[in-house]
């Protein structure tokens, strides 16, 4: 496994006490614990699970104590007066229209935070993949950049000796030095972007990595299982997790829309109280103190209350109108990335065929290019040329690799098909990173 230059080394030790080697699956299992999204989104989850008890207690019996004690002291009476009072009261609703619809309402709620979730999750596990070969690409791009600087500073060293001894001219010399001064920029920028990357990972898992695993040469590249495109297109449309969340809103928008109108109707209720009070004549008995229990139905209907239920109404209309542009919006999305990420996952697979291949004639047209500097046909400049040609193919084929694995997850993804094993089978073609 390539490691950091001396310069990215010195600088991570500096930012970071503690620094360790990784691979995918330990990385994953680190973002899990620490990542702020996934800790938001659970968070969100827990409040829409509060909220289904809440509306649900508006069906289930309501029982009240309450009590009191009060001391009188009037002038020139023979004693003080206590009275003690106690009440207990219980109800029952039989129908409440708003409170029904109201639940209702509230487990689809609940239904899309979940779905909400879950797609969280399917996310982190794509993020940390996309974050994961991202330093895997940099530290290629390093690589290549390092042993390209190399490779034209051989050619600019083999230049001057041959200007020293007067076999070439001097603009051979300086269109040498340009090339490197050129491969040096780039090699320096590669190295800056090979610490944001870590720092872009660093930021998912709340841990610094001195290294990670390395994407072994012999992951194939194949094409989507099945193949076929309507096949990926129907499982997005059962199983996707945006999908779903856009349904189970639409649904609680239309249960809190019927909840709303429900207003105008009449609520119906059991009621039983009993109390005791220690002072109060008993207006039969005609002695201080009684025990009354009190029990019967309880009607209610609203008849004007300043037009609130009309206003609540129309809200509900336009929120679901909102959710049914939200679901069809949502379905079009998850259509269109479906389709296009399955075209260019296949894209991909013929793609590292082709910059595999077009590595081997770079490799052969740099040979034959420095066979012909030798002999006299080929100028430096051609050299150059042939010599950034194979790097910029080499640092192509790493792409194209890399580019396939993060659209084959965020197919899946998109899909709602992706899962911590589809991780592991990805680290099962990682290799132990080298000194």
């Amino acid at each position: 496994m390539y490691r950091k230059t001396l310069l990215a080394s010195a600088l991570a030790l500096f930012l970071a006490p503690t620094l360790h080697a990784a691979g995918l699956l330990e990385v994953y299992h680190d973002a899990v614990k620490q990542d702020a999204e996934l800790a938001v989104e659970k968070a969100r989850l827990e409040t829409s699970r509060a909220q289904t008890r809440q509306a649900a207690s508006y069906l289930l019996p309501q029982v009240n104590a309450s009590g009191t004690f009060s001391r009188v002291d009037i002038e020139d009476a023979p004693e003080k007066m206590n009275n003690t009072n106690f009440t207990l009261s219980a109800q029952q609703t039989l129908l409440n229209g708003e409170a029904w619809y109201g639940k209702s309402a509230a487990n689809a709620a609940f239904n899309a935070a979940e779905a909400g979730y879950s797609d969280v999750e399917q996310n982190l596990l794509l993020r940390v993949a996309e974050a994961y070969f991202n330093v895997l690409r940099a530290e290629d791009n390093l690589r290549s950049s390092e042993a390209e600087e190399q490779a034209i500073k051989r050619q600019l060293d083999q230049a001057q000796e041959q200007y020293d001894v007067g076999l070439i001219s001097i603009t051979n010399v300086l269109e040498a030095r340009a090339a490197y001064d050129g491969a040096r920029a780039a090699r320096i920028g590669t190295e800056a972007a090979l610490l944001i990357s870590y720092e872009d990972l660093e930021q998912i898992t709340g841990t610094r990595y001195d290294d990670i695993d390395a994407l072994s040469k012999k992951l194939p590249i194949i094409a989507p299982v099945p193949n076929n495109r309507q096949a990926w297109v129907d499982q997005a449309l059962t199983s996707s997790l945006i999908l779903q969340a856009a349904k189970a809103g639409l649904a609680a928008s239309e249960e809190g829309l019927k909840a709303k109108r429900s207003k105008h109707m009449p609520t119906l209720g059991l009621f039983a109280e009993y109390s005791k009070d220690s002072d109060t004549p008993n207006p039969y008995t005609r002695k201080s103190g009684y025990d009354q229990t009190v029990m019967g139905i309880k009607a209610n209907i609203e008849i004007y209350g300043g037009g609130l239920s009309s206003a609540s109404i129309r809200e509900g209309s336009a929120m679901l109108d909102e959710a049914r542009s939200n679901e069809e919006l949502a379905k079009r999305q998850v259509l269109q990335q479906t389709r296009s990420l399955f075209t260019q996952v296949n894209t991909d697979v013929l793609v590292v065929q082709a910059r595999e291949l077009a590595i081997e004639s770079s490799e052969s047209a740099l040979e034959a290019t420095r066979t012909g500097y030798e002999v006299g046909t080929r100028n430096i400049v051609d050299v150059l040329n042939a010599e950034r040609a194979l790097w910029g193919a080499r640092r192509d084929y790493d792409a194209a690799r890399y580019n396939y694995v993060i659209n084959q997850l965020r197919l899946k993804r998109v899909v709602g098909s992706l899962v911590e094993k589809d991780l592991q089978a990805l680290n099962n073609w990682l290799v132990k990173a080298q000194n």
